[in-house]
């Protein structure tokens, strides 16, 4: 009789249960759902402290709202109010713990403040939850995007864009793998109806116009067959006492001849006007050259150059920067590595030579997650943002960050930010130029170390200024610049292909 009994209960256990999870999953109110359509229309106008306060105001009558939640984080990281974002992804993971939309965008947080171990592990949480949570796919292509698996990552993209067309994060990063000319189309749809701060907007354009001056023709073609070559560096020294780093000997259009800063941070090849139209170089379209400096982005522009050799390595159609400063360092420009991203690149800095081989036999990624923290001892992990190669740091033996692999900064450096957590900054009267000019206000963090190469590093004092916009443009936390002052004693190999970098 007491089994009989409990089973006749059963249905109303079942039944609070049910109630229960009403109560907890509230659906929103036909008032909630159109405060939702309007905060929403706020956010796809770029007008994201407006959005948020709506946001806040239907969370004030119904806090069990996840897309209300999910609204507010989202406009507080458009507006780079990350710490805001921080508080209110916390806030909404305490109210609504089973909501996977929810976990997704605690997610976009952590990949914002560049623990990407974490934002993975909210990723997959949020993909149980629910396998077709757009924003989760989005964030798990990233990641992949990240560790270079870029096919993965474009089904990720494509699966996020299926399950919310009105996600403009997901038509963005989905619409840039397309092929030429439908990404063209689908770039100008994001434009037309999704918009952000004028900087933002200012680049995409310039982005869509380039990808329609290139068309469908492929860039940078080298030769077919793999070459082994060692090229030659030289110790750029514009004046007594100041090393800037490498140069390498380049030959454009087989007339013009030029040495360049060999720069890991950059992308393609940096040259002043004067010496494009030296060359011939044609313009595609424009462009504002920007990077660490208080001045701003510069004028510049798009150009095809029809040949440039590097030692006995010949590349045909080659899309070059243009700037129209002057360098007040006195070199003739900047290349980056990434031109070789279809071979093995090794630079030895010491005996200022850089080699290239044939690419490996691709590596799958062994285990369930991509990313480890660093404090499992995984410092120096790679992670790619486009031509940009990050280093997961740890600094001090205690806090790990994402650093910049840059041979074209003379000297390394870390943010204020996080500088601030480690020890007390000294005022220097020095000066750090960048491609955006002098950064004036410039700190030191005295004894310093960074561990990022598997060996020890001695101490160092680092520079301590802001990095700029680049973590607003990359998307997550930025915490310094691993110079040419660490790197000049090193070998370093990359392998842009599979984003690894070995010491």
């Amino acid at each position: 009789m007491g089994n009989l009994k409990s089973n006749a209960n059963l249905p109303r256990l079942l039944l609070f249960f049910f109630i229960c999870s009403v109560a907890y999953t509230l659906p929103d109110s036909p008032s909630d759902i159109a405060e939702l359509t309007s905060a929403r229309v706020l956010f796809k106008q770029g007008k994201f402290q407006d959005a948020a306060a709506a946001y806040r105001v239907i969370l004030e009558k119904n806090r069990s709202s996840a897309p209300a939640y999910a609204g507010l984080v989202q406009s507080y990281l458009k507006a780079d109010d990350v710490v805001a974002a921080d508080e209110a992804s916390g806030r909404a993971m305490t109210a609504l713990p089973q909501s996977a939309l929810v976990h997704a965008v605690h997610a976009d947080v952590y990949f914002r403040k560049g623990v990407l171990a974490e934002a993975e592990a909210e990723y997959r949480t949020a993909l149980k939850l629910d396998e077709k949570c757009a924003r989760a796919r989005l964030g798990m292509g990233k990641i992949l995007s990240a560790v270079s698996d870029s096919t993965h990552a474009k089904e990720y993209f494509s699966k996020a864009h299926e399950f919310d067309p009105d996600d403009g994060d997901a038509l963005y990063h989905w619409a840039v793998l397309l092929p030429y000319p439908q990404s063209v189309s689908e770039l100008e749809k994001h434009l037309s109806e999704y918009h952000s701060s004028p900087e933002e907007e200012r680049r995409e354009r310039e982005f869509v116009e380039l990808v329609r001056g290139i068309g469908d023709r492929e860039i940078w073609v080298g030769p077919k067959d793999t070459p082994e070559n060692a090229i030659k560096l030289e110790l750029l020294t514009p004046r007594p006492g100041t090393i800037l780093g490498l140069g390498m000997r380049v030959k454009f259009n087989n007339t013009v001849n030029a040495t360049l800063l060999l720069d890991t941070g950059t992308s393609w090849m940096t040259i002043p006007r004067k010496l494009a139209e030296k060359l011939g170089a044609r313009k595609i379209s424009d462009y504002a050259i920007e990077g660490v400096g208080d001045s701003g982005p510069g004028g510049g522009y798009f150009a095809w150059v029809d040949k440039i050799t590097v030692g006995d390595v010949e590349f045909h159609d080659c899309v070059v920067h243009v700037t129209l400063k002057s360098n007040a360092a006195g070199v003739d420009g900047i290349a980056g590595t990434n031109i070789f991203s279809k071979y093995q690149v090794t630079i030895d800095f010491p005996r200022r030579e850089l080699r290239l081989a044939q690419l490996p036999p691709s590596i799958s990624a062994v285990g369930d997650l991509a990313v480890h923290p660093v404090t499992e001892g995984h410092a120096g992990t790679p992670f790619s943002f486009g031509h940009i190669m990050l280093l997961s740091t740890l600094v001090n033996h205690s806090l790990a960050g994402l650093f910049v692999l840059d041979s074209g900064a003379n000297i390394s450096s870390i943010s204020p930010q996080m500088a601030q957590k480690l020890g007390k900054l000294q005022e220097t009267t020095n000066r750090v130029a960048g491609s955006s000019g002098a950064i004036n206000k410039v700190s030191v963090l005295g004894d310093a170390v960074l561990e990022f190469s598997g060996a020890p590093e001695p101490k160092r004092d680092l520079a301590a200024f802001d990095p700029g916009s680049l973590s607003r443009q990359l998307g997550t936390e930025v915490s310094g610049f691993i110079g040419f002052d660490v790197l000049s004693r090193m070998k370093l190999r990359i392998d842009y292909r599979d984003g690894m970098v070995e010491f």
